[in-house]
């Protein structure tokens, strides 16, 4: 039980951190390189004072961008269109966000929104990185003998060896196709080997 317990710590832990990462890569990359005089981190903190309810449409927008695209490609295990579905959803999200900065922002109008257009380097930064966690989180990533982690919601779990059969992933309850020889997992989601 303590193990789940802690199996269940550190799928959460790696699904916060996956975001915090990414919305990083987003904000920093996707506010610097497209307006060069500006590149520096400190912009991309002052950006965050401008608009507190665009900065909230950010954050969600950056997190449903990879959420989505790690639940996509857990269901088929393509990375590369799923990244590319991810690099479209970012460009859309900075639309998005940076509408609301005009609107809202003292600083700026409506005068400044086709700035957003020059975004493409933040959204191929993050395409690259949500292909790259994908990746990371294939169906064939061994965390050691007779563990693997759900393709779905990430939670690590142990099953006996030469274990061949559909279960339910304990956490989220996924159908599972679970084939474990001489300690090493595969899991797919059923209907998907």
């Amino acid at each position: 039980m303590e193990d789940s317990v802690k199996n269940a710590d550190l799928s959460e832990y790696n699904i916060v951190m996956r975001v915090i990462i990414f919305i990083l890569v987003a904000n920093v990359i996707g506010t610097n390189v497209f307006i060069p005089q500006y590149f520096t981190l400190q912009f991309a903190l002052e950006i965050w004072t401008w608009s507190l309810f665009a900065s909230l449409v950010f954050i969600i927008t950056m997190s449903s961008s990879l959420m989505i695209t790690l639940k996509l490609h857990s269901n088929n295990g393509k990375i590369f269109s799923n990244g590319l579905i991810c690099g479209g959803m970012v460009y859309l999200g900075y639309m998005i966000s940076w509408f609301f900065v005009c609107n809202l922002s003292d600083d700026f109008d409506m005068e400044y929104y086709p700035f957003v257009f020059h975004g493409y380097w933040g959204a191929l930064a993050c395409m690259f990185t949500s292909m790259i966690m994908m990746s990371n989180t294939s169906q064939k990533y061994n965390l050691g003998r007779n563990k693997f982690e759900c393709p779905c919601c990430y939670f690590v779990q142990m099953i006996p060896e030469n274990f061949h059969a559909v279960a339910k992933c304990v956490e989220c309850k996924t159908k599972l196709f679970i084939h474990s020889s001489e300690g090493d997992v595969v899991a797919t989601v059923k209907g998907i080997e």
